[in-house]
């Protein structure tokens, strides 16, 4: 999709979805996802405590989150603290199929499953498509948020980035892709051959190469607001690289961009709908 003039977008006030990335990486992943009035957590991956200190952060409170969307279930994703909490506060977890049966031996009540994507998210409305994509042996589901217009695309953890997850990709407002790897970086690093193949082999994690050619596909289809890079390597990785990466060959769409890191919240990132004309002549 060629763009023809400035993209238009509606007031702020009008927003329908925020999220702030509470901490993405080795240690940790989890988001907060806001649509309209109420709270969503994407991936629970911070103890208890690191999400409730990060929300409050951000003027959000732990006590008034509606359910969990899981991309899969490794402990970076899904905490060994969450089952309990889960269980205390009756929170529905969303995963997706080849999850099922590891969340509940992690000790989620099967009460409180459900696959991800089967039906619209009924308090907000907010429909939610999941994408499933390589990811060591179980995989990992990739999602996209719609409510008001506004569309969310969300994946991370990807062993590459397939033909079907670009082509469910389109139309974004907003976009959080996993970067998490420099491949210099990585091939010099002191790592045992095999837990390299394992991250570059294809169904383990992406470059900050790949990533960067996979968004500008999804961009040149999309009106993306805002390009949020996830997971990033604390051994392999560097935000100085990423942004010079990005600044040499991003384009326009560097301006656009939020790093997260593994110890402090991003910002409250708003997704605004768009007005009824996206592209002027």
């Amino acid at each position: 999709m060629e763009h023809s003039g400035p993209i238009v977008v509606a007031p702020a006030e009008m927003s329908s979805i925020s999220f702030c990335v509470l901490g993405s990486g080795s240690g940790g992943n989890c988001t907060v996802l806001k649509v309209d009035e109420e709270l969503f957590l994407i991936d629970a991956g911070l103890s208890i405590k690191q999400t409730r200190l990060r929300m409050e952060a951000v003027g959000l409170s732990i006590h008034n989150v509606r359910g969990l969307f899981v991309t899969h279930m490794d402990r970076d994703h899904f905490g060994t603290s969450w089952p309990g909490h889960v269980q205390r506060m009756g929170l529905k977890v969303h995963v997706g199929p080849s999850h099922m049966d590891t969340a509940c031996r992690f000790g989620v009540p099967t009460s409180l499953l459900e696959i991800a994507g089967e039906s619209p998210e009924t308090r907000t409305g907010m429909s939610v498509r999941r994408i499933d994509v390589a990811h060591d042996d179980s995989g990992c589901s990739a999602f996209i948020f719609e409510h008001e217009d506004c569309r969310l695309g969300w994946a991370t953890d990807l062993g590459h980035v397939p033909d079907h997850l670009l082509e469910a990709f389109v139309d974004l407002d907003a976009l959080a892709f996993e970067s998490n790897y420099d491949r210099d970086m990585q091939e010099a690093s002191g790592r045992p051959a095999f837990l390299k193949e394992r991250i570059m082999g294809g169904r383990g994690h992406l470059s900050n190469r790949e990533s960067l050619a996979a968004i500008r596909t999804i961009d040149a289809g999309s009106r993306l607001q805002h390009i949020v890079l996830l997971h990033l390597s604390r051994q392999c990785n560097c935000p100085d690289r990423v942004h010079s990466l990005w600044k040499d060959h991003g384009g326009d769409m560097a301006d656009r961009i939020t790093i997260t890191n593994q110890h402090a919240p991003t910002p409250m990132l708003h997704v605004t709908p768009v007005a009824n004309t996206l592209f002027t002549p």
